[in-house]
């Protein structure tokens, strides 16, 4: 089986990115979109030059890497020779350009051509730091993957909202019994996807999902959850063993796990010892 792996990923110091985003930012009245293009959101440690490392380093059986860019300008210098580029135009249609909206991205995904039947789907700010297996994501033709069960609330977060709507509409699709209190949705880690199935769930809610994309994130949109989500209660899915790290490094941590997502750099002391011992493991 051959495995490959996707990053979507953004230069915020590109000045053909800038220039696009100032420009739709502007003609659609968004000004308050290009002062959050300055700070956080877009900011940080780079984390792909770790990731790529980690990912040939700690997953040598994954096949390719296809990195996601809105332009060629974006390009990384000194790729290994295994990562390939993909513009955002090659995938995602003419009329949903440009984007800034990674929930965007996500819908077309199984669109990327030349793009293995089973792949791994991960954000960019997500670390394989111990070695892993082709069966710790794929067996028997079924994806592996750890679910979450939560309460939905009101005052919930776009991303919240996003996975209600995954499992509302593909709920009454497939004709599954859901309780719309909840949410189900896997682990925020990376993301075993089977091509073919990620393009029928598409297609079975394409008339909810297309009027509601957009070039930022809207609580009307769908994202990624919903292809192992199909897989689930499609086809079935079998549960994943490996362990993982979330930290917003706003505290102390260790590194010690399969999967680390370092999702917010908020103390500066913590950022310090991670990217001395990130160093260390690239290594």
């Amino acid at each position: 089986m051959k495995i490959d792996f996707v990053i979507a990923w953004v230069d915020n110091t590109d000045l053909v990115w800038r220039k696009t985003f100032i420009d739709y930012c502007s003609k659609n009245r968004l000004q308050e979109k290009i002062v959050e293009m300055l700070g956080n959101r877009y900011g940080g440690i780079n984390f792909l030059n770790y990731q790529i490392n980690l990912v040939n380093k700690n997953m040598p059986w994954i096949n390719k890497i296809y990195l996601l860019l809105s332009n060629i300008e974006q390009k990384p210098k000194n790729l290994p020779s295994n990562v390939e580029i993909v513009l955002h135009r090659d995938f995602i249609p003419y009329n949903f350009l440009p984007t800034f909206n990674s929930t965007t991205i996500e819908m077309f995904l199984w669109n990327i051509k030349k793009l293995e039947e089973h792949f791994i789907y991960a954000n960019d700010d997500m670390l394989p730091i111990k070695p892993m297996k082709p069966s710790d994501f794929f067996e028997n033709d079924k994806i592996k993957i750890r679910w979450q069960h939560q309460e939905f609330k009101i005052n919930s977060t776009v991303f919240a909202y996003q996975c209600k709507n995954n499992c509302v509409e593909l709920s009454k699709k497939l004709k599954v019994k859901y309780d719309p209190k909840k949410i189900i949705k896997p682990l925020h880690s990376f993301t075993p996807i089977i091509k073919s199935h990620a393009k029928e769930s598409y297609n079975l809610i394409k008339d909810k999902i297309v009027p509601h994309i957009r070039a930022f994130r809207t609580i009307y949109q769908f994202n990624q959850y919903i292809y192992p989500l199909y897989e689930m209660w499609k086809y079935g899915t079998l549960d994943s063993d490996l362990d993982f790290l979330y930290t917003e490094l706003d505290e102390d941590f260790d590194l010690n796990h399969d999967i680390v997502c370092i999702n917010a750099e908020k103390n500066n002391k913590y950022v310090k010892k991670f990217l001395v011992e990130i160093k260390e493991l690239c290594k």
